[in-house]
């Protein structure tokens, strides 16, 4: 201690303390091993634990409770009342009996960085560090990295100790945004508890309105499942009971559940290799070569001889198909495409003939998104949208998700009890805003992840096309040895998944389609090989390493094949003016 600080004598100092000058406490306590910088003032009923470094110039007030562990930097500022004045309303000076001190907490090893300013009644969790010049509004969750006016969730710092072995990665990380919107969300579902407007209302249209902007679109119509997305929309679409949709194997069973459900029939053609979406080549080769037209001209497949109507790409994995090509395919033989963007929110294409990026959800005559928690926009539950530009085809599935009601009580058709509710749109639209930037986190995760592997390595990476902006849903890479890099991952700790492993064809459920090992040579060699890496927005670079030099680990190093076109081979048919390059296939 020395002259030139002001220590009032109820300070109460732990053992080697040590204290800068021009210093100001007064009715604090300061723990053992602490270090207080020069021109600190630590007001009266504050408390800092043990080993916590105090930097130069910071203030911290009355009602501050600082841990054991803690990093405060330079110029940090703390303040105790949300609404401060200078003055009563009788116009006297205020005294400590006009206000209420109200108290914050910085948990156990945090770091705050200078020059940030704290707000009352905010807690910041343990290890959990606010970056330099940050305005914290909010409780900050444990392990979270945080900066900004205000302050938001960046990343986490990975505590070790959540995983069971050193370089642990988890698949699908479900927690860090929702404890980053927590204060929103809550809000949310207060909203519907103070309204009673639980179905239905005006949080139901308010969301739909802002995910039709988001979008690009005139409509979205909420539902309760993206399953009942695509299932109302191929049924307001016209498709008639008996009728072929033409899709792909390599997708989720909700696709051709939708399909079969809207009482069509679900008839596949083959995939892309490198996309792993609908291929426009054997699109072509399906409408030229398997279907005729029929006396009336009505094109008929001749695998059943069933009438054709409807055709739903799947933009699998966060990666439009090919739209252009397809739309024009669709439109030459009178067919009405359906696109399932469940994995695509956001996901954006070129289009040639539009001269401009596209969004997902905006290119056929109507769109299904899925809300299912895992989704780059996921609800706290189920839910999912259709979208459109058709004012009578957004009528159409109103009434299909409300039992055919125009208004209540009165139905002009039999429908369905498909409604998105109230406290599942309240969250997605507390969410919207975030999309792009999530969008984003994820583009560079996947940027990063194909900088780490580089080219010697035996895995096939992602193929994004210069014609598309994938959001990257998954991350899905090809091994030779499936298998045993699953086995290897798990025992290192990381995560990983299958994205699928049967090509629908080849489900005991579709064994009435008569479809046969073969039929579809590309999807059932891709479902032998595929993996999928971790991949969320919060996902860091250290964890991504890890991902990486366990993978390479298993994974034998070569240089591998650049992916350029699609196929290298002499080809039997050729894409006519459908596709943005020049593309061969041999089939």
């Amino acid at each position: 201690m020395n002259l030139h600080n002001a220590i009032s004598e109820d300070v109460r100092l732990g053992q080697n303390v040590r204290l800068s000058k021009f210093i100001n406490l007064y009715g604090c306590e300061v723990g053992d091993e602490s270090k207080i910088g020069a021109f600190v003032e630590i007001q009266k009923n504050a408390i800092i634990g043990k080993y916590c470094k105090i930097s130069s110039h910071s203030f911290i007030c009355e009602g501050v409770v600082i841990e054991d562990n803690v990093f405060i930097g330079h110029g940090v500022m703390f303040i105790n009342d949300t609404f401060p004045r200078a003055t009563t309303a009788g116009g006297g000076l205020q005294t400590e009996a006009d206000w209420k001190v109200e108290p914050t907490f910085i948990k156990k090893g945090a770091s705050i960085g200078s020059g940030a300013t704290i707000l009352s009644s905010i807690t910041i969790g343990e290890n959990a560090i606010v970056g330099a010049g940050s305005v914290v509004t909010k409780d900050v969750p444990a392990n979270a990295i945080v900066a900004g006016n205000p302050a938001r969730v960046l990343r986490y710092v990975r505590d070790a100790e959540e995983s069971s072995t050193p370089n642990g990665v988890p698949f699908l990380d479900l927690v860090a945004p929702h404890i980053e919107l927590e204060r929103e969300l809550i809000e949310a579902f207060r909203k519907s508890l103070r309204t009673a407007a639980f179905v239905g209302g005006a949080v139901v249209e308010e969301f739909e309105g802002a995910f039709a902007d988001f979008s690009n679109v005139a409509h979205s119509i909420a539902v309760s499942s993206g399953t009942d997305a695509l299932r109302f929309a191929i049924m307001a679409c016209g498709v008639q009971p008996g009728d072929v949709v033409v899709t792909v194997p390599n997708t989720f069973i909700a696709t051709t559940e939708a399909i079969s459900q809207a009482h069509g029939i679900p008839e596949f053609i083959d995939i892309d290799e490198h996309t792993y979406n609908m291929s426009p080549v054997m699109l072509q080769h399906f409408l030229e070569k398997r279907c005729v037209r029929d006396k009336m001209g009505k094109l008929i497949t001749l695998r059943n001889g069933r009438p054709v109507a409807a055709i739903v790409p799947v933009h699998l994995y966060g990666q439009m198909a090919d739209m252009d090509a397809i739309l024009d395919l669709a439109d030459q033989y009178g067919l009405t495409v359906i696109e399932d963007a469940c994995q695509a929110h956001g996901a954006e294409y070129f289009s040639r003939k539009l001269n401009r990026w596209m969004k997902a959800g905006s290119m056929g005559r109507a769109a299904a998104f899925s809300f299912y928690p895992g989704k780059n926009l996921g609800a706290c539950g189920e839910g999912g949208a259709v979208t459109t530009n058709d004012p009578d085809l957004a009528k159409m599935v109103r009434m299909l998700r409300d039992h055919g009601q125009v208004k209540k009580y009165y139905h002009d058709m039999e429908g369905y009890n498909g409604r998105l509710d109230a406290i599942q749109a309240g969250i997605l639209h507390a969410k919207l805003p975030h999309l792009q930037t999530w969008n984003a986190q994820r583009r560079e995760r996947a940027a990063e992840y194909r900088q780490l592997f580089g080219t010697n390595t035996d895995l096939e990476l992602p193929f994004e096309p210069s014609w598309s902006k994938a959001v990257y849903h998954l991350f899905v890479v090809r091994s030779k040895d499936r298998e045993g890099l699953m086995n290897h991952l798990k025992e290192a700790g990381i995560g990983a998944a299958i994205h699928y492993p049967i090509p629908l064809h080849l489900q005991r459920a579709y064994t009435v389609l008569n479809y046969n090992i073969g039929d579809f040579p590309v999807a059932e060699a891709v479902s032998n090989e595929i993996i999928s890496l971790p991949m969320f927005p919060q996902l860091t670079t250290k964890q991504q390493i890890s991902v990486v030099e366990e993978t390479m680990a298993f994974v034998p190093s070569r240089k591998c094949a650049e992916v350029e076109g699609i196929a290298s081979t002499p080809v039997a048919m050729t894409v006519r003016d459908l596709s943005h390059s020049p593309k061969t296939y041999q089939l």
